[in-house]
């Protein structure tokens, strides 16, 4: 950005496009979280609003909503300190509401009053509706706590009570059949350090040790795996980082989508009071999951629709599961996962119904 751009930004007054019956959309995470925006934005559409969203450009730019075909929606290509500069002038007057979909930008987790600071101190309060992705920290400091803060789905941690809302809506896509090469894709930062990494590669090595090779593993996400053996470097494609666009079709071509979760505190956390954008993109691709069985059934997975596995151990023979699924059963499994899939979306869309009418 050249420095008369950066001077502009500064002083510059940018208002988000604002019509009849308009709903706006802030994601103020500019690093991660955007994959939300596009099925939080779906809710809204289905809603009957006109979806104003308020996004960073290079978010944009990516392709987050390059699969999205709805003329009811504006996109505000805007930077953070027009955004800011824009909910403190306005009172919001002229808006039905505004959704923040990560609200631990704009507080410290236990006072969560500090988000209205970031607002007009005329904005009506009601017009404004929180999503908090970690949920722990604002329970565990506050003993009388809201019941209005939506989640991306229902929480298992000290009786919270939460409005679930899972937006897992990206767009068109195709529903392929089975690959000939059955094949996984695996979404997240690897390194050989990460305990997750070690067992994917570990696991690979012993299905071709054991003559299973008609798959591969697309690994999307930051960092590389050094030292691979180079017997296995043909079952790996490392893609690397992609911009939405590009993950999407990744996501698009393959079977079935690799999870690694172990019964850890760093990994607890997403049967309890979070969960993981991996399964957003299982719900919205419908694609079957590899998954442990402890954190299935919260996440609405099970046999039926998901391949569930017990312990680390068992971890070659879920994938070996996979790859010997017929086609018949592999399209009886995704849709099986269409079905949850689907009424996730609905009680989703009741739920945000529900707490918007609430509040007007």
């Amino acid at each position: 950005m050249s420095f008369l751009k950066k001077i502009y930004n500064i002083f510059s007054y940018k208002k988000p496009i604002i019509k009849d019956n308009t709903f706006l959309l802030w994601e103020p995470c500019t690093h991660s979280h955007a994959e939300i925006v596009p099925g939080f934005a779906k809710y809204l559409l289905d809603l009957g609003y006109h979806v104003s969203i308020l996004i960073n450009p290079k978010r944009y730019n990516e392709g987050l909503f390059c699969r999205f075909d709805n003329e009811n929606i504006s996109y505000n290509k805007m930077s953070k300190r027009q955004i800011r500069k824009f909910f403190k002038k306005s009172t919001l007057d002229n808006v039905q509401g505004t959704l923040i979909t990560t609200i631990g930008k704009l507080y410290d987790g236990k006072d969560l009053d500090q988000a209205y600071n970031f607002f007009n101190k005329k904005a009506d309060r009601n017009k404004l509706f929180f999503v908090e992705h970690e949920i722990d920290s604002y329970f565990d400091n506050n003993p009388e706590t809201r019941k209005d803060i939506i989640t991306l789905r229902t929480m298992d941690y000290k009786n919270a009570t939460t409005i679930a809302v899972n937006p897992h809506y990206f767009g068109q896509f195709k529903l392929n059949n089975k690959n000939s090469l059955t094949t996984f894709v695996t979404i997240g930062a690897i390194s050989e350090k990460r305990k997750s990494t070690k067992l994917l590669v570990n696991t690979v090595e012993e299905l071709v040790n054991t003559g299973v090779t008609n798959f591969k593993v697309v690994v999307i996400g930051k960092g590389n795996i050094k030292d691979l053996p180079t017997h296995l470097q043909k079952y790996f494609d490392i893609k690397g980082r992609l911009d939405f666009k590009e993950m999407y079709t990744e996501i698009e071509k393959a079977d079935f989508i690799l999870s690694a979760y172990e019964n850890n505190p760093d990994h607890i956390k997403y049967i309890t009071y979070k969960t993981s954008g991996t399964f957003q993109l299982v719900y919205g691709f419908l694609k079957p999951i590899i998954i442990r069985e402890s954190f299935a059934p919260i996440n609405g997975f099970n046999n039926d629709n998901a391949i569930l596995y017990k312990q680390d151990d068992n971890y070659a023979e879920a994938m070996t599961k996979a790859i010997e699924l017929s086609q018949h059963d592999y399209l009886q499994m995704r849709e099986n996962l269409k079905k949850y899939s689907d009424q996730l979306y609905c009680q989703s869309l009741k739920n945000l119904q529900c707490e918007i009418k609430n509040r007007h």
